[in-house]
């Protein structure tokens, strides 16, 4: 994503296909959930009875989307628990309480050429999604990011006519491409839940509502160990020094970043040989691969259990691959090596689209470079292992970088954000809610 993964910047808006897939017609995966009447003279409906549960959908297509939209799932149903929530997402939304309809999240790509493989399924879930928003008359339904997808869901929600609430959670990086898009967002959505700082001032000029939530991450800041138990536990002394290695959470990242990352290891190893190096647990989908990967490297990797905070805190250094691990790394107040590389079609489509000078969420906050970038043809093992071990090397230069990043946590607000969000969606629906 340039500007943190959003390089598909065009992917769905610039397909304008017809619906050629019957919009009325639910997509035969799609569960049928109990349909209940809104209307109180309905058959069998006593009207001293309490006003049928509000019913809402929440669309999130990638990783970090579904376990934003988790916690907001869980925000809600703690103040609203007759709220019927349903979702376009991955399990984390699901074991959060919401019935899923189509698991997105599975089939989450980076890159509009990657976008390309999966275009027919994704046209087939989004057709769907909009037949069901259709046939079960909404009050309301919550985008959570995925602006390729969303963007498009949005408008043609506003053109069915039936009054369904848009709510959009975590804006698109549409500050990152130009100001377009902010009036088709403004146009068809009901109200903007921002999670960055200089997004509010972003969409002052709309006539659309926005309010700033921060950071969802920062509730996940939570560290199961110590640094000194996490390194006790690698057998490693406090005094050691440790390498992050942080290559994505997706397939193509993973595959395009980690061995590059462990040549830039071998490299830094070289130089100095009382370096280690860690990474988190991989996921099963490319476990194989990862740990083929690590099994040919020259130098030894430890694997961290558990979430990839405690990897972050017990490490002084970490290269990172452009993303929201740039932040989680920035809030830990790790410096870092930024590491951006896609295929080269989707590299040119981005630069041609993103207005930023620089694609690390970092230094986007920061409004200049503070954190370095190795970016596509400059992301080799060479250029990565001398730029890190430049700020290993440096104790002035490192110490700075701390003080930089402590700014920029900062300003991404304080705990609490998806508790913020569920009282502004429950607001907008004109609903008070719990406080627990």
């Amino acid at each position: 994503m340039m500007a943190e993964k959003n390089t598909r910047a065009g992917e769905w808006e610039s397909r304008r296909s017809g619906d050629s897939i019957p919009c009325n017609r639910r997509h035969a995966d799609t569960p049928t959930p109990r349909y209940v009447s809104h209307d109180p003279s309905a058959s069998g409906i006593d009207r001293h009875e309490a006003p049928p549960p509000h019913r809402i959908l929440i669309v999130a297509g990638e990783v970090s989307g579904d376990k934003h939209a988790a916690k907001l799932i869980a925000a809600l149903k703690e103040r609203e628990p007759r709220l019927e929530i349903y979702a376009a997402g991955g399990e984390k939304m699901k074991a959060a309480g919401a019935t899923l309809l189509h698991n997105l999240v599975k089939m989450a790509v980076l890159g509009s050429v990657e976008v390309l493989r999966n275009y027919r399924a994704l046209r087939k879930i989004f057709y769907a999604i909009l037949a069901f928003v259709r046939e079960q008359h909404l009050d309301a339904v919550i985008l959570v990011d995925y602006p390729g997808f969303n963007i498009r869901l949005a408008k043609k929600i506003k053109k069915t006519g039936l009054g369904t609430k848009v709510i959009y959670y975590i804006s698109p990086q549409v500050w990152a491409w130009g100001t377009r898009r902010k009036w088709t967002i403004s146009k068809h959505v009901d109200r903007m839940i921002a999670i960055l700082p200089f997004e509010k001032q972003f969409y002052s000029d709309t006539e659309m509502p926005v309010d700033f939530v921060g950071h969802p991450l920062l509730d996940d800041l939570k560290l199961e160990y110590t640094r000194a138990e996490t390194r006790k536990r690698w057998g490693l002394g406090e005094q050691t020094r440790v390498v992050a290695l942080l290559p994505g959470s997706r397939w193509n990242e993973v595959r395009r970043h980690l061995p590059v990352m462990l040549r830039a290891a071998e490299l830094m190893k070289r130089e100095l040989p009382e370096l280690e190096f860690a990474t988190c647990e991989p996921p099963s989908e490319f476990r194989s691969f990862t740990m083929e990967e690590l099994g040919r490297s020259a130098v030894t990797v430890r694997i961290g259990e558990g979430s990839i905070y405690g990897v972050i805190d017990a490490s002084d250094l970490a290269l990172v691959a452009s993303g929201t691990a740039t932040l989680e790394t920035a809030c830990l107040l790790k410096p870092m090596v930024i590491v951006y590389r896609v295929s080269w079609l989707t590299y040119f489509l981005g630069r041609a689209l993103v207005k930023l000078p620089y694609i690390g969420m970092v230094n986007v906050i920061a409004g200049r470079k503070i954190m370095p970038e190795c970016i596509q043809g400059h992301a080799t093992p060479e250029r990565i292992a001398d730029t890190a071990l430049d700020l290993l090397r440096d104790e002035r230069q490192y110490a700075a970088a701390v003080e930089k990043l402590r700014g920029v946590r900062a300003h991404v607000g304080d705990p609490g954000a998806s508790v913020r969000a569920a009282r502004v969606v429950l607001a907008e629906l004109g609903m008070a809610g719990v406080e627990r």
